[in-house]
């Protein structure tokens, strides 16, 4: 099935290069200009802005055979019962109705019955003179300006207004392509508007008057595609009617093998608030199941709240209808995957346990804290498609291949490593209670595969980490743990609960789930293990301004550390008021703890780092220079070089590291040589602090630097790690 189209378009809550960018990101196919809304000055303007934002087409929409309302300001009451003067549009005062015509004398009659935007006002002509004339009000309420008006009869009105002409010839001069042809009543007139252009065009007429009903059939074959708009048809249709006029004229354009599109009040409550009715949901999938090609935001992205989000959210609704996938409970109760990164794999992996004591294995192990975060992160999904401890083959497959055995790219050894009396104590094979260390609770239960013997750990830890000195702490904690690696799936308990979890730490589908809440498609995975600063402030805005993405997930690793780093606990205070302050405006930002600990393997780790943001739902990732770098055992790119040999499936950012231009005031890649640079680090911001030093401004935000100053002046042992 080709792709159905969305039509969106362009007013004052769009015409913004960002905006723009994002519609055209989220789904959007074409631009629509409403001519009615345009002044023919600004035109060329307007498309030329358009074009250099998007290459998706930019489409004119006429303002054809149609009386619209002029007023003096925004609106006028009526009231039921009231007369109301009707003049020419050069002698209008306060409280008077003109219409954009020359000369209003020569179209109204008395008797005729005005129908005023969608019905909201009735007007019936009571007087006709040189002088004046005069409508009661058979209906009250608000007219506002250029709203559309219908007689109830039929009126002669030129297929093209003189603005009309005007916009079509600069269309041609820019070299527009499909024109949105409004009021179409007559086949004929879509010759004569081909015939203006000296180049092939598209045309798209639109139905919304008992004209064009009338000469459906002609029309549909003359025109690239027909548009119902169901608004200004229903000044002619009754309302309980435009359901199966909709039908109608579907069925009458597949007949001819015709695009059709449908306009007005798929959204319309998205011009307020944030998301649609249900009512309008299911509109949108019946009007989709009926065959239509596309459908067209008007008020919902020209002047609404939430333009960006109408897309998103038709997108989905779209691939939903457009998937066919069975109406299961799993269908119904699962996140929408539409545009949302698939987690590594496929599939978010998720491995709990509900079982009663008695149903619980005898047999218990108690394990350290790093089993521990593995285990949790295993079950959770953060290591998908990873879903058990990896035995020597599978280790061997991702040293040497950077690949699991299903040839899933992965780069990081998940080991349970332990020792030989550990192992004399356990099954071969079976199920085991884990618990952690000092805690009377079982978190999880591992259902082991196999328990194998280690050979040749240098030659392992010379793959793993590109060393085999025992000085590299990843090398160390490796030839220190054991020589034995038990394979097997953990679940964890549902009885369990982690007392000392910091209120912070999100999994992958509760992360998945704020994302798809917030509308949060295109979201940038920052990893850090240190307080903000100014330099890594700077590439994440920087990264977030360049990709137009949607937010930031800042995900500090709240794991072990350390002597000397920063508590978890004071990294997340220290965001907490960054965000609190709006410092990411107008993107969004969602603060997530990631409970893991360092593996100090340089490049492998960066990817590691990656796809488990990626699992948790991020789209990009910034990688620095020296990301997860630990002394000099790797190379200063080499974190960012390991990217181009392996497919992670997100878009990495490569980032310089950052100082700050003394001379120039402003942050610069340390890259441009400039000896003019100041140094910007959670190490610097820690030696002023025990120094008891002024934090710069350059550096660090004045109301983080207070905090900090606070923070070590009450409760000083809580900063750092002992």
């Amino acid at each position: 099935m080709k792709k159905r189209k969305i039509i969106a378009t362009v007013g004052p809550s769009t015409f913004n290069e960002q905006i723009i960018k994002k519609m055209d990101e989220v789904g959007v196919d074409m631009f629509r200009i409403n001519l009615s809304h345009t002044v023919v000055e600004e035109f060329s303007s307007i498309v030329k802005k358009l074009s250099s934002w998007t290459s998706k087409p930019i489409c004119p929409d006429t303002e054809g055979a149609q009386l619209r309302t002029a007023i003096n300001g925004d609106k006028i009451e009526v009231l039921t019962n009231d007369e109301i003067e009707i003049v020419n549009k050069g002698e209008l005062n306060n409280n008077q109705l003109a219409f954009n015509t020359f000369d209003v004398k020569k179209i109204l009659h008395v008797g005729d019955l005005l129908k005023i935007d969608f019905d909201g006002v009735l007007v019936s002509i009571i007087q006709v003179s040189k002088n004046k004339i005069i409508g009661r009000v058979i209906s009250g309420g608000n007219i506002g300006n250029n709203k559309g008006v219908a007689i109830d009869r039929d009126i002669i009105l030129p297929s093209f207004t003189k603005k009309d002409l005007e916009i079509i010839s600069l269309s041609k001069d820019l070299q527009l392509d499909t024109i949105f042809f409004s009021f179409c009543s007559n086949h004929k007139d879509i010759k004569i508007l081909r015939e203006m252009f000296d180049y092939p065009v598209s045309i798209i007429c639109k139905i919304e008057s008992k004209g064009g009903l009338s000469d459906l059939a002609n029309i549909c074959k003359e025109s690239n595609g027909v548009l119902i708009d169901r608004g200004d048809l229903s000044r002619e249709v009754p309302l309980e009617k435009i359901p199966f006029a909709q039908t109608y004229i579907i069925d009458q354009a597949r007949a001819s093998n015709t695009e059709v599109f449908v306009a007005t009040n798929l959204m319309e409550n998205m011009i307020e608030n944030s998301k649609p009715t249900r009512a309008e949901i299911n509109d949108i999938r019946s009007t989709l199941l009926e065959g239509v090609d596309g459908l067209v935001l008007a008020a919902e992205s020209a002047i609404g709240k939430y333009p960006v989000d109408c897309v998103r959210i038709m997108s989905r609704i779209i691939h939903e209808v457009d998937s066919n996938n069975k109406c299961t409970l799993e269908y119904l109760t699962s996140l929408p995957s539409a545009r949302m990164i698939e987690p590594h794999g496929g599939k978010l992996i998720q491995q709990h346990i509900t079982t009663s004591l008695k149903s619980l294995p005898s047999e218990k192990l108690i394990v350290d804290e790093n089993c521990y975060m593995d285990s949790f992160q295993i079950a959770e999904g953060t290591y998908s498609p990873i879903k058990k401890f990896m035995d020597v083959k599978e280790l061997e497959s991702v040293l040497n291949n950077n690949t699991l055995l299903n040839n899933i790219p992965w780069p990081m050894p998940i080991l349970f490593q332990t020792d030989k009396n550990v192992v004399s104590s356990l099954p071969i094979k079976g199920d085991v209670l884990l618990y952690r260390e000092n805690n009377n609770f079982p978190f999880a239960i591992l259902k082991i595969k196999n328990i194998e013997k280690l050979y040749e750990k240098k030659k392992i830890a010379k793959l793993w980490f590109g060393t085999d000195d025992d000085k590299h702490p990843g090398v160390h904690n490796f030839f220190t743990k054991g020589d034995y690696i038990i394979s097997g799936e953990p679940f964890l308990l549902s009885t369990y609960e982690n007392k000392d979890k910091n209120g912070y730490e999100l999994r992958p589908k509760q992360t998945r789930e704020i994302f798809d809440h917030n509308g949060w498609h295109k979201v940038i995975g920052f990893h850090t293990r240190n307080v903000i600063h100014r330099g890594h402030e700077h590439i994440q805005l920087e990264s977030l301004r360049n990709y137009n993405a949607d937010a930031i997930f800042i995900s500090p690793v709240t794991g072990v550390k350390k002597k000397g780093d920063f508590r978890s606990e004071i990294i997340l205070t220290c965001y907490t008021e960054l965000i609190k302050r709006d410092t990411y405006s107008p993107f969004g930002a969602l603060l997530g703890s990631f409970n893991t600990y360092s593996r100090f393997s340089g490049p492998r780790e960066a990817v590691f780092t990656a796809l488990c943001r990626k699992n948790y739902g991020c789209s990009h990732f910034i990688v620095g220079r020296d990301h997860t770098g630990v002394g000099n055992y790797y190379g200063k790119t080499s974190a960012q070089e390991i990217f181009d040999k392996i497919d992670t499936g997100i878009k990495i950012i490569k980032t310089d590291e950052i100082g700050y231009d003394n001379k120039a005031k402003k942050y610069v890649s340390k890259n441009d040589c400039n000896n003019n640079l100041k140094e910007l680090s959670g190490s610097n911001i820690r030696e002023l602090l025990l120094g008891n030093n002024e934090l710069p401004e350059y550096l660090i935000r004045p109301h983080i630097a207070t905090l900090l100053k606070n923070l070590l002046q009450k409760t000083p042992d809580r900063l750092f790690e002992h």
